[in-house]
Order: structure tokens, then C-alpha cells, then sequence
């Protein structure tokens, strides 16, 4: 189709906003989550709950914007996110943390929202620069949220600090709405919508479908990876190097840059160069590299080059992965299929922050670390398996 004028722009803009609300809260939670006397395996637990209900509800949202249009669940889903963090802001235990992020992720339809707007607004030439853009967006809420959550937070983090981060990302979700209310123009027309008379998508049929299934298992494994990092990054610093949550967040925040350098502008160079399956596999090779170097890291230089290989290798991959996921998609069925990768995604950020706070308690700090690399390496042995041509989407 024909993207209307400045669609694809506005949103970026929209992801832009709502990720940078994201990224303010993110490496805060781990202590705000200790303030109110969890243990790191709680800590963890709660931090998943969120990814619990986005598995549960991506496959509906994602079923939802294929018939009523992207724009609809976009900004249902970033009020969803106000109301969320209003919650934690007032949270007193870890199960009242653990049922705010909860809702908050039952209410995130706006993701798979998101990139089914940026596939519909492609073809075959711009699909991976579009995912790119849009990975860029999330890498420029990374690192303008964790610094001004650093900022936010103070020297001496205590409840006040915790409630400001909380509202500040709470105004962000509430001004991506708004922006994607006034400036987004819904991407998928109504003659290309599904209807009541055409067939159920249903995530058992998709999955059913050969390299559907495997770039979906390759999502849940580099996912639960990342999961098992980002759930124990901050207890893990605290540990290993004494930071507190304004290191955390200047790290993360910096971490951003690359990811902005290489999917704003990279992607798309190296998928024309490489092609979006061996961009893939470069990408988890680096990842698992940089999970490694985490693993052994005892300082902060050694620290900043395992996270730059990290980076850089989800700067790579995650476009790769998003891209192959639309070739697969015929237009009435992108919400759906978009909505599968996001169920993956969601499915490893269950399992990993369940793991990692475990592996924290009984091993070591770095022993998350470790085991990440390990399920990246199972990520990359089923994406070499992967056939080097996707098989063309059904009209």
C-alpha cells in the first residue's frame, strides 16, 4: 500500500515517547522492588509478571488491529501503561508490584501495534529499514529514559524518588497517546482489514506454518536471554561493581547509542548487504559474545566492552527477526502474525526473569550471564537451520 504522508514518522515519534517513559522506569525497578523487601528471586518474578499478561493478550490485540486498525490498540495500550505505572507508583509490596506490572502488560497491545503499522507502511525493499527505524525508537527511549530516570531518582533513592519515576513515565505513556491520537494516520485501510466472514487467526494455525515456528522459537530464546541480563544487570552491578540506580541508569542509558547508530541508519545498509537472515545470525553471534564477557567482567572496562559487543548484537538481530516475521504475513493477517512474535517475546520474558533471580540466589551474580550465552548459542544452531529464502506470505 501506499503510506500516507508523514505515517510512518509520527510513529516512530509515538514508539519514541512511550519507550523513553519505558526505559525512565526499567532500571529502577530491581531496587524499588528491594525497598519494599523483596528478595532478588521476587524481584524477578514481579519485574516477568508484566511479560505474563503480554503473552497472554498479544495474540488478541494483535487479532483486534488486523479488523478495528493499528491506531485503535496503539493508543489503548499506552493508556493502559498510565494507569499501570500510577499504580506502582503507590505499591507497597511486591505482589502489588507484581500486579502492576501485570496489568500493564494485559494492556500491551501497542507493540505488536506498533511494528504491524511499520510492515504495513513497507514492501519488500523497506521492511527491515521500517523495523529498523522503529528499533531505533526503542533505542532512543533507552537512552533518554534511563538517564532521566537516573536524574529523577537522586543521590539517595528513597519512596519519593521511586513515585517520581513512576509519574514521570507515567506523563510519557500519557503524551504517546496523545500523539498517537493527533498525529498518526491509521496505516491499515479498511478494505485490507479482516472480517467476521474470513477465518480465525488463531496462534496454533501460525505456528503450524514451518518458519513461522522456528523464527518464533528463535525470538522466545534470544528474548528469555535478554530477559535473563536486563532481570539481574542492575542486582548484578550492585554486587559486582557497587553501582546504585544512577549508575544502572547512566549504563543503560548509554547502551542506547549504538542501538540507535545501528538500527536508525544500519539496519537497512545491512540487510541490503548482508541480507536479513545473515544479518540475524551475525547479530546473535555478537550477543552471545557480549553475554559471555559479562559473565567473566570484573570492572568497568571490561564491563563496557562485553555490553558493546551485546548491544551491537541486538542492534542487529532484533530488526533481522522483525523483518523475517512481515515477509511472512499477507496484509489481513500482519496484526496476527506480528502478534505471534510478540507472544514469543512475552513468553521470554517470563521465563527469564524466573530463572535468572534463582540462578542469582543459588550460584553466583554472573551465573544469569552465563546461562544466557548458552541459550543464545540454542537461538543460533535453529536460525542456521533456518532456510536462507522465507517462504513468500499467502495473499
Amino acid at each position: 500500500m501506499k503510506a500516507p504522508a508523514g505515517s510512518l514518522f509520527a510513529l516512530v515519534g509515538v514508539v519514541l515517547i512511550g519507550m523513553t517513559g519505558f526505559g525512565v522506569f526499567l532500571p529502577i525497578f530491581p531496587f524499588l522492588a528491594l525497598d519494599v523487601g523483596a528478595t532478588p528471586t521476587a524481584a524477578t518474578i514481579a519485574m516477568g509478571a508484566y511479560s505474563l499478561g503480554q503473552l497472554i493478550s498479544s495474540p488478541l490485540w494483535g487479532r483486534l488491529s488486523d479488523r478495528i486498525g493499528r491506531k485503535p490498540v496503539l493508543i489503548a495500550g499506552l493508556i493502559g501503561g498510565v494507569i499501570s505505572y500510577l499504580w506502582l507508583a503507590r505499591a507497597e509490596s511486591v505482589y502489588e508490584l507484581g500486579a502492576a506490572r501485570l496489568f500493564g502488560g494485559l494492556m500491551a497491545g501497542n507493540v505488536g501495534a506498533a511494528f504491524a503499522a511499520a510492515a504495513d507502511l513497507a514492501d519488500d525493499k523497506t521492511r527491515a529499514r521500517n523495523m529498523g527505524l522503529l528499533g531505533a525508537a526503542v533505542g532512543f527511549g533507552f537512552i533518554a529514559g534511563p538517564f532521566l530516570g537516573a536524574l529523577l531518582i537522586g543521590d539517595t533513592p528513597d519512596r519519593e524518588g521511586f513515585a517520581r519515576v513512576c509519574f514521570a513515565s507515567a506523563a510519557l505513556a500519557g503524551l504517546a497517546a496523545l500523539a498517537a491520537l493527533v498525529l498518526f494516520r491509521e496505516s491499515l485501510p479498511k478494505a485490507a482489514r479482516a472480517n467476521e466472514a474470513q477465518p480465525r487467526i488463531r496462534v496454533r494455525d501460525l505456528v503450524r506454518r514451518p518458519v513461522l515456528a522456528r523464527l518464533a522459537l528463535v525470538t522466545l530464546l534470544m528474548i528469555a536471554a535478554q530477559a535473563l541480563m536486563e532481570a539481574t544487570f542492575g542486582l548484578w552491578a550492585e554486587a559486582r561493581l557497587a553501582w546504585g540506580p544512577r549508575e544502572v541508569g547512566w549504563t543503560l542509558g548509554g547502551l542506547g547509542v549504538a542501538a540507535v547508530l545501528l538500527q536508525g541508519g544500519g539496519a537497512g545498509a545491512a540487510a541490503r548487504a548482508l541480507g536479513e537472515r545473515t544479518m540475524l545470525l551475525v547479530g546473535l553471534a555478537l550477543f552471545a559474545a557480549g553475554l559471555g564477557g559479562l559473565a567473566v567482567a570484573s570492572d568497568a572496562a571490561s564491563t563496557a566492552a562485553a555490553l558493546g559487543a551485546l548491544v551491537i548484537g541486538l542492534g542487529l538481530a532484533s530488526p533481522a527477526l522483525n523483518a523475517l516475521f512481515a515477509a511472512q504475513a499477507a496484509e489481513e493477517e500482519r496484526g496476527a502474525v506480528m502478534g505471534l512474535s510478540q507472544s514469543a517475546s512475552a513468553l521470554g520474558r517470563v521465563i527469564g526473569p524466573l530463572g535468572a533471580g534463582a540462578l542469582f540466589d543459588a550460584f553466583s551474580p554472573a551465573a544469569p550471564f552465563a546461562a544466557a550465552a548458552c541459550v543464545i548459542l540454542g537461538a543460533l544452531f535453529f536460525a542456521l537451520s533456518e532456510p536462507a529464502k522465507s517462504a513468500p506470505a499467502q495473499a
